[in-house]
């Protein structure tokens, strides 16, 4: 059983030992997650999840995964996971970016947007209640490893229907918050 065994996660690239992705995210399949449809040219990998499967059958147990999300825009906004928000509200999520730079992008059940800067070494306790996503802002792969109770429940959904209450876009000074 994979789920037993030791692994090995190669810290600078977020790769795990097999180097087989849960989970690759193209271009095309995220493009109704951006506010502006225009800028989606060319397919290509946004992100590659590495680790546990995201639900496992029994009792509840801590699961991990690393990310890898490229750098790049679609209209200005930045290359970006899904998001979702926790079934289960009282299940959080902990978050620890190992290289580049990047935003923690979370929002309440209202629609109020906030952003938590992510670089080597940050870490982020993430609010069960909260919507959350993950930007890259830089100009290399942003790499984050990720802790989370298997009975959280993932609301992707949600997210696709309404989306966040704001984009992170490119702005004169950097990252900002904008209107979708």
């Amino acid at each position: 059983d994979p789920m037993t065994r030791p692994d090995h996660i190669e810290l600078t690239t977020g790769v795990s030992e097999s180097g087989v992705a849960q989970s690759r995210k193209m271009l095309s399949e995220l493009a109704p997650y951006f506010a502006d449809l225009a800028g989606v040219g060319e397919d290509q990998v946004v992100y590659e999840t590495f680790g546990c499967p995201g639900e496992v059958e029994g009792p509840a147990r801590l699961l991990y995964a690393t990310t890898v999300l490229q750098p790049g825009q679609v209209s200005g906004e930045y290359f970006m996971t899904r998001g979702h928000f926790h079934v289960n509200p009282e299940r959080g999520e902990n978050m620890l970016t190992l290289r580049g730079e990047g935003a923690l992008v979370l929002m309440n059940r209202e629609g109020e947007t906030w952003t938590e800067p992510m670089r080597p070494g940050s870490v982020h306790d993430i609010d069960g209640r909260h919507a959350h996503r993950v930007a890259n802002t830089g100009d290399e792969p942003l790499v984050f490893y990720v802790t989370w109770l298997s009975d959280c429940g993932h609301d992707y959904g949600s997210i696709l229907e309404e989306g966040f209450g704001k984009a992170l876009k490119a702005g004169p000074n950097g990252p900002e918050l904008a209107e979708r």
